[in-house]
């Protein structure tokens, strides 16, 4: 079954990742094929990581850096709302480098050999996200569907429930920003496996951004409330241990849908 808004993209169509191009003698290599992919994901999350460690997160330590000297400074001897006010700022920023950090560490420690895949009731998982999400005060003004056949998938259920979550999450801090938000959760039946969707019906984004929303640090879409742009990468890592794919998709106005792919057997 498609999803709600009949997506059909090129990614779908080979979205079975265990399945290779056929190689001499048209004999398709599934275990060479795999490798590869493991070791092309592998790749960009390195170069994520060395972009992050030679922009981002020196960005972020200048900032407590100069806050720390203007804490320094004689003048503040005598204004303890300064010292107060940048002694906040000093804290804050310390807490969010520690928490990239962290999200950095993670992303880098994620190998497919760590997997502990079984099957894993999808829209169960779906369902107890939202209900977090609007326990938490963030998706309670979010309608939700869910599409009633949403297959189960084979994978490690902690690390699958951190894609949902991340994608959940996106979804729902963009959707605000409309006056009916909304969130459709769906799928689309491929050869091999499946293709899981969240479509939010927010701003959406450049389509020219689709191809660098999964790196770290990335903002594609403006919302009141930003995420720290490590979730989507994580994301990619995550589906792509799985031996999945990741895409994204959207215009100006017209929301963004965001998916992976997973194989739909262990075989």
């Amino acid at each position: 079954m498609a999803t709600p808004h009949e997506l059909r993209h090129p990614l779908a169509m080979r979205a079975d990742p265990a399945v290779s191009p056929p190689g001499p003698g048209g004999v398709a290599a599934p275990a060479d094929a795999v490798l590869l992919g493991r070791l092309a994901s592998a790749e960009q999350t390195l170069r994520d990581i060395s972009h992050a460690l030679a922009h981002d997160l020196r960005t972020s330590l200048r900032h407590v850096a100069s806050y720390a000297q203007l804490l320094g400074e004689p003048s503040c001897a005598h204004q303890p709302e300064q010292v107060a006010r940048l002694s906040l700022k000093v804290l804050d920023s310390s807490r969010r480098l520690q928490r990239l950090m962290e999200a950095v560490s993670d992303l880098a420690r994620l190998q497919a050999e760590d997997l502990r895949p079984e099957w894993v009731d999808s829209a169960a998982v779906v369902r107890s996200v939202m209900q977090g999400l609007g326990a938490a005060g963030e998706g309670a003004d979010v309608s939700c569907s869910v599409v009633s056949e949403l297959p189960p998938a084979f994978a490690d259920a902690d690390l699958l429930r951190r894609v949902w979550a991340e994608l959940l999450d996106n979804a729902v801090r963009h959707a605000r920003t409309s006056a009916d938000p909304r969130v459709e959760v769906g799928y689309e039946a491929v050869p091999g496996g499946n293709v899981y969707v969240v479509h939010d019906n927010g701003p959406g984004f450049e389509p020219d951004k689709a191809a660098v929303l999964f790196g770290l640090f990335q903002q594609g879409q403006k919302a009141p409330s930003p995420g720290q742009g490590v979730g989507l990468a994580m994301v990619r890592r995550i589906v792509e241990c799985h031996g999945g794919r990741v895409w994204a998709s959207g215009r100006p106005g017209q929301g963004a849908s965001f998916g992976f792919s997973l194989p739909a057997s262990p075989d």
